[in-house]
């Protein structure tokens, strides 16, 4: 059996997947071993037999290699590459016919896209399990890299968001979306654990969470609350901790709807929001003040936008972040409803190819960290839709992929390049496999 096992391996080229294609092969071929034992055979003949139902080593090998081999998601590149193409032009045009900040903001669009592509090629390169296997660690790190962004971060307007790195601002709040996926990992990791593995995962969901709003930077931190929370929800209906699924869902939900109100009149009157926020939520609820000019602007451009073509209205004096967080309210005034609109389909197609990868995943770890890649995505595209349609009072967001800012546009592209490696190793790896991080042991000599 195992000259066998050995010729019918050194067929197979993924070096991944040898080891689960020999246990799953060596656990059939005992199967059958003892099936022929309980027929009346020796065990040497029940073995010879056994090998012998299995066919030329060779040819099994040949055949077991064209489907256990890293896979290309070309339908979703091609999407990447559009919506990359489509930013491009879009900003260069900016960059073009505008003057200031915005326009050097879009004038880097460019740089920006290739080091996220960069990112991109990196992750998808490096195998989805890795990551998972140093969850902990990554995780660790995020979370003491946001606790030094509190103590010792770039304060704006009274947010601390940013941390000066080499001389250059990098956002904290967009680098911790991929705590997301990690967190895939890290729950992935307390499988058959029962309820006390539910507390840890709660744990290690609330902790980044409750640092990011100290920021404050809520908006992230409900993006994140909200993709962690369906994440941890799947994985109960996966049924990975073996508990009561009903009365467990219907606890996690109950505490997530009752928390987030609880927590925003206790920051509202507990004096821990900005004067300004406050002053945008009393504008936005009363659609008056000040406050609500953003919002009052936005309505005002849909009122005039035409289906194809400029609406004449300057977009660039009276809407501030034009080429950030309303990318599209420039878009459907500039060019028309039409351009806005085929720049939506895109990007949800683009999501729903997400979600189709992570959903088709023989491998749960892979299905947990493309969901969680997915979520982001869908939560940030259907709240930047909706404070541009004037339906949501204006806060920090983006659209995936588009939006001016360095920090999101590299994010967007690294939870991709998790996404493509995820589908690269889709006819690799089995159901489950093993994530614990190896133990270092030292030794001193005396």
């Amino acid at each position: 059996m195992d000259e066998y096992l050995k010729t019918l391996l050194e067929q197979i080229r993924c070096k991944k997947a040898r080891p689960y294609i020999r246990q799953e092969l060596q656990n059939h071929m005992e199967d059958q071993i003892e099936a022929n034992i309980h027929a009346g055979m020796d065990y040497e003949s029940a073995e010879k037999e056994a090998v012998k139902d299995m066919g030329d080593p060779v040819e099994a090998g040949i055949s077991l290699d064209r489907i256990h081999k890293p896979q290309i998601a070309w339908k979703l590149l091609f999407m990447i590459a559009l919506i990359s193409v489509a930013g491009i032009v879009t900003h260069i045009m900016i960059a073009t016919h505008m003057d200031g900040a915005d326009a050097f903001a879009s004038s880097r669009y460019v740089i920006h896209v290739l080091v996220g592509i960069v990112v991109m090629m990196v992750l998808y390169f490096m195998d989805y399990t890795l990551l998972a296997r140093y969850s902990k660690l990554i995780a660790v790190i995020l979370l003491a890299t946001c606790l030094l962004t509190l103590f010792f971060g770039v304060s704006i307007n009274g947010m601390t968001y940013y941390m000066n790195i080499g001389g250059r601002v990098i956002s904290i709040q967009a680098l911790m979306l991929f705590y997301v996926p990690i967190y895939g990992g890290v729950i992935y990791q307390y499988h058959g654990l029962g309820y006390k593995g539910v507390m840890k995962a709660v744990a290690w969901m609330a902790l980044p969470v409750l640092l990011v709003i100290r920021m404050p930077a809520t908006m992230t931190a409900g993006l994140m609350l909200t993709s962690m929370i369906v994440m941890l929800t799947i994985a109960v209906l996966k049924d990975w901790f073996i508990i009561s699924k009903k009365k467990t869902i219907a606890g996690l939900w109950g505490i997530i709807m009752v928390l987030p109100v609880v927590s925003f009149f206790g920051m509202y009157f507990g004096n821990v929001l900005a004067s300004y926020q406050k002053a945008r939520i009393q504008a936005f609820v009363s659609n008056t003040g000040d406050a609500n000019y953003l919002t009052a602007t936005i309505r005002s451009f849909l009122k005039t936008n035409k289906m194809i073509g400029s609406s004449g209205a300057d977009i660039s004096e009276k809407l501030p972040g034009f080429n950030a967080d309303y990318l599209l309210t420039y878009l459907s005034s500039t060019y028309g409803m039409i351009v806005a609109i085929l720049v939506c389909c895109v990007l949800a197609v683009l999501i729903l190819f997400v979600f189709g990868t992570a959903l088709k995943q023989k491998n749960q770890l892979g299905m947990m960290m493309g969901c969680g890649c997915g979520m982001i995505f869908l939560v940030s595209f259907l709240i930047n839709v909706l404070e541009n349609l004037g339906a949501f009072p204006p806060t920090a967001t983006f659209l995936p992929f588009l939006s001016a800012g360095g920090s999101y546009i590299v994010v967007s592209y690294g939870l991709i390049g998790i996404v493509l490696s995820i589908y690269r190793y889709k006819n690799v790896y089995p159901r489950h496999v093993k994530v614990k991080m190896p133990h270092i042991k030292m030794t001193i000599d005396l």
